[in-house]
């Protein structure tokens, strides 16, 4: 078997395997009068994924008897019922609970890469990196490898540490017993210097936030000196960079790079299944 359909092989089972452990979905999934089989429609829903082609173009390299609008209300029924969704962070569950019984489970790193808007109309907004087009943003969380571990979307015009702000909510109370040991680092970079944040984190007993000290205006040599990072800390820091290598990962398939989606929560399940796609492999390559 090709590398490449291995790979979609193993996001199908997952997402299936998924599907028949809740009652609820495998009956709505597996009726009796379905016409086509489910492993064919998400190939196909994969297809577009990676590609980037629109639905009503993917018609010209799929199997004639199907048609696009089939695979598109099939995409629609994924969406409805957060298949993806909870796919997704079931898998990112299992993957922390194994990382922590490891216990090597400490560092976690953040970002936002901006997206070129084209035909969304909401959470979308302009930022000074693109003036002339509106754009929407991924926040990602990682661990120290990169592997995903929660995501949204937002306006391009949000700053990070507000969104950071709201993130990290969703993050700690979908894991509070696994990450409310007071005893995690979060790397982010300068955008993410606010010590209403660095309260809020700390406060929350998950551990501290640690960024480069934002400058603030300031030429005063002794509070410059002030802001400067420890050595120990700088060492720490050069982890980031594996947010920023699953950024650019994501952005290697085509539906991620450009937002075609009219409404951000489709687009949203487009990311999920990107990242679930990450995390499987990285979880198959450990």
């Amino acid at each position: 078997m090709h590398k490449y359909q291995k790979k979609k092989y193993i996001l199908i089972k997952n997402i299936i395997k998924y599907i028949n452990s809740d009652l609820k979905l495998k009956a709505i999934f597996n009726h009796k009068n379905r016409k086509y089989n489910i492993n064919i429609l998400l190939k196909y829903v994969i297809q577009i994924l990676i590609s980037g082609l629109s639905f009503r173009q993917i018609n010209d390299f799929i199997n004639k008897n199907i048609h696009w609008n089939t695979i598109y209300k099939f995409f629609i029924k994924l969406h409805k019922y957060d298949v993806i969704g909870l796919s997704y962070y079931d898998t990112v569950k299992k993957y922390i609970t194994k990382k922590t019984k490891n216990k090597s489970y400490n560092i976690m790193l953040t970002d936002t890469t901006l997206i070129l808007n084209k035909l969304g109309i909401d959470n979308v907004g302009y930022n000074p990196q693109m003036p002339k087009h509106k754009t929407t943003k991924i926040s990602l969380i990682t661990d120290v490898y990169g592997a995903p571990l929660n995501l949204n979307i937002y306006s391009g015009n949000i700053n990070d540490s507000k969104i950071l702000n709201d993130q990290f909510d969703d993050f700690i109370n979908t894991n509070k017993q696994l990450l409310n040991n007071n005893n995690n680092i979060l790397l982010g970079d300068a955008g993410y210097d606010s010590n209403k944040l660095k309260d809020k984190i700390k406060n929350s007993k998950f551990g501290f936030l640690l960024t480069p000290k934002n400058k603030r205006n300031t030429k005063n040599k002794n509070k410059l000196n002030a802001l400067k990072l420890s050595p120990e800390e700088k060492e720490l820091m050069k982890k980031r960079i594996k947010v920023e290598h699953t950024n650019a990962q994501l952005k290697q398939y085509k539906r991620i790079l450009f937002r075609y989606d009219k409404y951000s929560s489709h687009y949203l399940t487009f990311i999920h299944l990107a990242c679930l796609d990450i995390l499987i492999k990285m979880t198959k390559k450990k």
